[in-house]
């Protein structure tokens, strides 16, 4: 669809690439071990269904296993941290009450080993998920999502080691997520400048500005190269730690529209789809079965005014 999109005439302004936050939700399944999730889910049933188990953990100071769901993104890293957390009391409740605990989970719970590949399968997904917590903020754009994309994939290149077939999981899902658009908005942001990008990707971001913006490409070049009419005292590291992306290239007057309309875009695309899909619950919230009657235009100023409210809670929790 995307590339249909880009190959219609007269979109050459669109910028269209895959979603990084479900990408990344994506990523995860393909580095997930499904018998490790399936063994800590029976026990995390157990202790939360069975009645003597469960009251066991609450009176030895434990806290109340999570299920993982599907529709919610980190919930297995959520499952396997409590898994953890807790196994030292579980490993306790199942040694004294053997009589009581179903053989089969107490077997699961005093396998030294299993608990190891629990933590191992941790330590994989751990990153992915924090990742995914920078990813699906609002304020999160595609040059951003390149720097975080990149120090992902340094750290699981660790952690998979030899894995050839989980490696290349990473390659591919890296493919689909980062398009020439990316990299070319990581080389026009002021706090990267495409510092981490390969010779490859900076190639690729060049040709694709070549190809869709040819008008712009001088003042890329220029901007590279720290050139006219950009001055150095605009790449001061206190300035562009004062000043947004964004403001920093509308403040250049000289520019033509056509560029400054294209490093506002490259600038301002968001990373993922996750803002919008927070506006479609709160619709849903504010539409209800019981408020079915709500005309679109009052709909949409609720809808406004609730996300500029939980916006407000949010900064004053902060």
């Amino acid at each position: 669809m995307r590339r249909n999109l880009e190959e219609q005439e007269g979109n050459t302004k669109l910028i269209t690439y895959g979603c990084s936050a479900h990408l990344l939700h994506l990523l995860a399944k393909d580095l997930s071990v499904p018998e490790i999730k399936t063994n800590v889910v029976e026990i995390a049933k157990y202790f939360r269904n069975n009645h003597f188990a469960a009251a066991a953990l609450k009176r030895m100071g434990g806290t109340k296993l999570m299920l993982p769901q599907d529709v919610r993104w980190n919930s297995v890293v959520d499952c396997f941290e409590q898994y953890i957390k807790n196994w030292p009391i579980l490993m306790t409740i199942c040694e004294e009450n053997r009589d009581k605990i179903d053989g089969t989970v107490t077997a699961k719970i005093l396998n030294v080993g299993f608990k190891r590949n629990v933590e191992h399968m941790l330590s994989i997904l751990k990153p992915i998920s924090e990742a995914l917590n920078k990813i699906q903020k609002n304020s999160c754009f595609i040059a951003d999502a390149v720097e975080i994309w990149k120090e992902l994939n340094e750290h699981l290149k660790t952690e998979l080691q030899m894995d050839r077939i989980k490696l290349q999981a990473l390659k591919k899902r890296m493919g689909q997520v980062l398009s020439p658009a990316h990299f070319l908005a990581n080389i026009v942001n002021i706090q990267y400048q495409g510092q981490n990008l390969s010779a490859e990707e900076e190639e690729l971001a060049m040709a694709w500005v070549s190809s869709n913006h040819p008008s712009v490409m001088p003042t890329i070049i220029n901007f590279k190269a720290k050139g006219e009419p950009f001055k150095k005292y605009m790449f001061a590291e206190d300035i562009l730690k004062k000043v947004t992306p964004v403001n920093w290239w509308k403040s250049l007057k000289h520019l033509d529209l056509e560029t400054v309309q294209v490093m506002i875009s490259l600038l301002t695309a968001v990373a993922s789809s996750a803002g919008v899909e927070r506006i479609f619950s709160s619709f849903g919230l504010i539409h209800s079965k019981l408020r079915n009657c709500l005309g679109p235009d009052k709909a949409g100023k609720f809808v406004f005014l609730f996300q500029i409210m939980n916006k407000e809670e949010d900064e004053d929790d902060e």
